[in-house]
């Protein structure tokens, strides 16, 4: 807990283990290396465990529209592959402000609860989007029985625990037979090309967004995510794609817009042609807890 730590660390693979590693790409003085062993990309920054200072000790009152209106279509999209016509219980863990939550209230036959070490994130949800079952906690410290939840949720999540064993052990718990745990998190193999194309062109500066080797303590491919999962009891891991979160910079104009789309459209088409193998969306990952069931699984 606490602020953030500010050195570079000599550690093994946050994956594996493994000591061995080279430099994949350097940002504000933090090297982002690759296992020698296992092949995981993840940073040497000294970051803590359980870091709740990501949206400091108060949080605006305002419209927020990278985390409400930008991922406003993705949510979307999740309920209506995997609430529609269902119901059940799901846990968003790191809720954050709680825009996800605030969505999925929509969809009737669903009851939805929220988990989020922050304390001011905690209280923007509770207060200024009036969501009540948001508890601020660890995960692996709530009281929540086994067998809890049919869904619990991750976006933007995972990328960011230090140690993410434990916490994903504790979601293989609380879900029912059955259930799944959905991830999104950002994949390597399109944002380590993307960065070093950025650093080629503009160099490094303030105002451009790389791997952000500060916050993003693993940066996973579709194996590395599969092998994690699969290692903490999860029975099948499938991916799926998902609108991507939409800009909201003011600049973009139609061309923009179109060419984002294309892309969006050309990697889907990647993926399903290739069976799986060229992925080059972000992860949208869905593991099962026992047997697998690709019906179920919003495919």
């Amino acid at each position: 807990m606490g602020a953030h730590a500010s050195r570079q660390a000599e550690v093994g693979c946050l994956l594996c283990g493994g000591w061995r590693h080279r430099p994949v790409f350097e940002e504000g003085g933090i090297d982002i290396v690759q296992c020698c062993e296992c092949h995981h990309v993840f940073s040497s920054f000294a970051g803590e465990a359980h870091y709740d200072g990501f949206w400091g000790d108060d949080v605006a009152d305002s419209e927020h529209p990278y985390w409400s209106k930008a991922r406003a279509r993705m949510y979307c999209e999740f309920g209506c592959r995997f609430l529609t016509g269902r119901s059940g219980r799901l846990l968003d863990m790191g809720c954050g402000l709680g825009f996800f939550l605030k969505g999925m209230a929509r969809y009737e036959g669903w009851e939805s609860y929220g988990c989020e070490i922050s304390p001011a994130a905690v209280r923007h949800a509770r207060e200024r989007l009036g969501i009540g079952n948001v508890m601020c906690t660890r995960l692996e410290d709530a009281k929540w029985p086994e067998g809890s939840f049919d869904i619990i949720t991750m976006w933007d999540v995972i990328d960011h625990i230090l140690a993410p064993d434990p916490l994903l052990r504790r979601c293989h718990a609380l879900l029912k037979e059955g259930g799944i745990c959905f991830i999104r998190t950002p994949n390597v193999s399109m944002h380590l090309p993307r960065a070093k194309l950025k650093k080629l062109v503009w160099g490094m500066r303030r105002d451009v967004a790389y791997l952000q080797a500060r916050d993003h303590l693993h940066h996973y491919s579709t194996s590395s995510i599969r092998r994690l999962l699969e290692r903490n009891g999860f029975a099948e891991v499938a991916f799926v794609h998902l609108r991507p979160v939409e800009s909201v910079n003011r600049m973009d104009n139609a061309v923009v817009r179109g060419v984002r789309e294309v892309w969006f459209q050309t990697v889907r088409a990647l993926a399903v042609l290739s069976g799986g193998r060229l992925n080059y969306d972000n992860l949208f990952v869905v593991a099962r807890k026992g047997a697998f069931d690709a019906s179920r699984a919003g495919r």
